[in-house]
């Protein structure tokens, strides 16, 4: 189980974030991302990568591995996660990226995980 709220898992374009709750609370123990997807099928994604063929394809898989070795086995129940905000239809607009892109590349949080792709 991925533990979010039935409601937010079908919800498609957002804003959503993802925050260690074994590091604790703090911006650079969070991961914020955007998604066209249904919210479900996004942490789909990021639940495939917890293994140790794929593990370097998402940046919560690598701050797990790299942080939490001991503990990478819980995948994705490591995390606390939610919905910021739900977007335009089909793409972000202007202020939307924004508030994404300030936690995206001013944060020194789990986004700055290098990831192979």
């Amino acid at each position: 189980s991925s533990g979010i709220n039935a409601e937010y898992g079908a919800t498609s374009n957002c804003i959503y974030m993802a925050q260690c709750k074994l590091c604790g609370q703090g911006e650079e123990n969070t991961y914020f991302g955007q998604t066209m997807q249904r919210f479900n099928s996004r942490l789909n994604g990021h639940r495939s990568h917890f293994n140790e063929m794929d593990y370097m394809k998402s940046a919560l898989s690598v701050h797990a591995k790299e942080k939490h070795p001991d503990q990478f086995s819980m995948g994705l129940t490591m995390y606390r996660m939610a919905v910021i905000r739900e977007c335009q239809p089909q793409s972000l607009n202007r202020e939307e990226f924004r508030h994404t892109e300030r936690f995206r590349t001013n944060c020194m949080g789990i986004n700055r995980c290098r990831v192979e792709r």
